[in-house]
């Protein structure tokens, strides 16, 4: 059985008055969240184009409902869409020795909160390339007309470019031979081009998030429950979360919530203004969620199978396009608190005390005047009276600021839970 907090039971007695002096129904406690004042760091340093550092870190956590905060923290000129900043939810059975060996490209189930390379493309061409024509997947010969780079099959003529439409391809699972998908999320003719770019010059206002059920992830295994600024990329193999107020995903907080009950996925954002991180003044000036529900009834949590939160910064090799730089040489870091029990004991949620609940200071004054003189035995009971007259008065609301309702994890906790993270 699930038992009350203090906090909890003072909510309760005030939802009694609430109902008692007929308040709104819908309304709730609001709360807002703060940057954490303690967190954990990892580090990537990039020299001459190639990166190193802590690679991953991962803290276990209690589910189904997951709650941390990340800072991706780097020079505002450096950023890169070959360095990668992750932040992930997965179970791991205990003998599982590294995410990698149990993850959802391995069969299993993990659920991507945040990737930062694989969207937000927006300057991106194409260049006449024959490195790919003696692959296995090519089967052809190097051939140039001029200088121009092509693939010749069984002496047949210099094929170069997009000679077969590729570039117009929109559907990663549909195309057509020898179109293929590129890794900067386009079509081409993966014997005759790549893709070029400036990875230093694209959209870094979009955040990758995805998920895996049994090793499954793509087109035709979710029904997407977009909310804000969120849309699905490539046949839903990903989604692309944007930070909803234009500015960067990096130098600020981010809370991340992820709740798992029955068939459904609930991802939720909280972008704090970019502020320096040991600036516990910001507030959020974003939130962005979205849900995902199997469309075959999985089940997408295991209380039997330990959870933890995965965070990885690496270096990224394009296999389909081709840089027109390398990465600048510079550090860059991963900071980041899990919040162990997001329902009870959460020190970055706090309630909101809204002004309409609050007496007006020169009522305060008439009160104290007319109060009559009592004992001293007498405080704490007066004290009592006037929270029972304040609350007759001045109506509490209730309302939460952030993510989805979060369901009760059993039917014992139905009627005895605090009021929900989120809606």
């Amino acid at each position: 059985m699930l038992q009350l907090t203090q906090q909890c039971i003072l909510l309760t007695a005030f939802a009694s008055f609430t109902l008692a002096f007929g308040e709104e129904k819908d309304n709730e406690t609001q709360y807002y969240f703060t940057p954490p004042e303690e967190y954990e760091s990892m580090w990537i340093k990039c020299v001459q184009g190639v990166c190193k550092g802590s690679n991953a870190s991962r803290v276990h956590a209690d589910g189904p409902h997951f709650s941390a905060y990340i800072y991706y923290d780097l020079p505002e000129w450096a950023y890169d869409k070959r360095v990668i900043f992750t932040s992930y939810v997965q179970p791991m059975p205990d003998d599982c020795e590294s995410p990698n060996d149990c993850d959802g490209r391995t069969g299993g189930n993990e659920f991507d909160m945040v990737e930062t390379g694989y969207v937000g493309f927006n300057n991106t061409w194409y260049v006449n390339d024959n490195v790919r024509c003696d692959t296995k997947a090519c089967d052809a010969q190097k051939c140039w007309n001029g200088k121009v780079p092509g693939c010749s099959w069984e002496g047949g003529p210099c094929k170069q470019g997009d000679y077969n439409n590729c570039n117009v391809q929109q559907d990663p699972d549909n195309m057509p031979d020898p179109c293929t998908w590129t890794d900067v999320q386009s079509g081409f003719s993966m014997c005759t081009q790549s893709a070029a770019l400036d990875p230093m010059k694209q959209d870094f206002t979009k955040l990758s998030a995805n998920a895996y059920l049994d090793g499954e992830t793509g087109v035709g295994l979710w029904n997407f429950i977009p909310k804000g600024a969120v849309t699905a990329v490539n046949n839903q193999r990903a989604f692309a979360v944007g930070t909803g107020d234009g500015k960067r995903w990096g130098n600020r907080w981010i809370r991340l919530d992820l709740t798992l009950k029955d068939d459904l996925m609930w991802y939720s954002y909280s972008f704090f203004e970019p502020k320096p991180i040991n600036d516990t003044s910001a507030t959020v000036t974003s939130k962005q969620e979205f849900g995902l529900k199997s469309a075959k009834g999985k089940p997408t949590f295991d209380k039997t199978t330990p959870h933890y939160w995965i965070f990885t910064l690496w270096q990224y090799e394009y296999e389909f396009a081709v840089p027109v730089n390398k990465v600048w040489d510079s550090m860059r870091y991963l900071h980041y608190y899990v919040v162990q029990d997001p329902l009870h004991k959460d020190t970055t949620s706090h309630v909101v005390q809204l002004a309409q609940e609050l007496p007006d200071s020169s009522a305060v004054e008439e009160l104290e005047k007319s109060a009559p003189r009592v004992p001293v035995l007498l405080t704490a009971a007066s004290s009592i009276m006037a929270a029972f007259l304040t609350a007759f008065f001045f109506v509490f609301r209730w309302r939460r600021a952030t993510g989805p309702r979060l369901l009760a994890t059993s039917d014992d906790d139905v009627d005895r839970e605090c009021p929900p993270l989120q809606e």
